[in-house]
């Protein structure tokens, strides 16, 4: 795996010579990835090939995997998160662009004539998340306590004594 990569680069150009990145990241480099971490550690180990599909677009073929530390949900906890995902991107230069391609191509939006590419690899296990992390029932070490309809009617609030009754009397006093 090359360990000397640029950060932002020309897809184009990358397509156009066959390149292919891989290495590994910190999972701390993420910034926005980690917002959502219990715990930034660990490596996320990349591979990113470029090329030119059938139609001379400039693609991207890539996979990432890793394991992130997410919060369960239910308890509370530590929950490892085994990632392992598969992606491909067509490389555009607008709107128009990205609105003429096929359906089943992934138009990857670039500006200025260069992507970051640690930014493709953070939205890739960003998408990979789960919108609640949990671990399963049977592991999750939460107590299952149970309410019994008993339990849930609600009584009736006693009456209050108002507390501005006193003034009420007093002001009949003075009439």
């Amino acid at each position: 795996m090359s360990k000397c990569f640029p950060d932002r680069l020309d897809p184009w150009r990358f397509a156009d010579l066959g390149k292919e990145v891989s290495g590994e990241l910190p999972v701390e480099a993420f910034v926005r990835l980690r917002d959502c971490l219990m715990q930034a550690d660990g490596e996320v180990l990349f591979n990113l090939s470029f090329s030119r599909d059938e139609r001379r677009h400039a693609r991207l073929d890539g996979s990432v995997r890793t394991e992130l530390t997410l919060e369960c949900q239910r308890c509370l906890g530590a929950l490892r998160f085994p990632v392992e995902r598969r992606f491909s991107v067509v490389f555009v230069q607008g709107l128009n662009e990205a609105e003429r391609l096929p359906e089943d191509l992934d138009p990857c939006l670039v500006e200025e004539g260069v992507v970051d590419f640690r930014e493709l690899i953070e939205d890739e296990l960003l998408l990979a998340l789960p919108q609640v992390p949990m671990h399963d029932t049977d592991v999750c070490q939460v107590p299952h306590e149970f309410v019994s309809d008993e339990e849930l009617q609600v009584s009736e609030p006693e009456q209050q004594e108002n507390p501005f009754a006193v003034l009420s009397a007093l002001q009949k006093d003075r009439h």
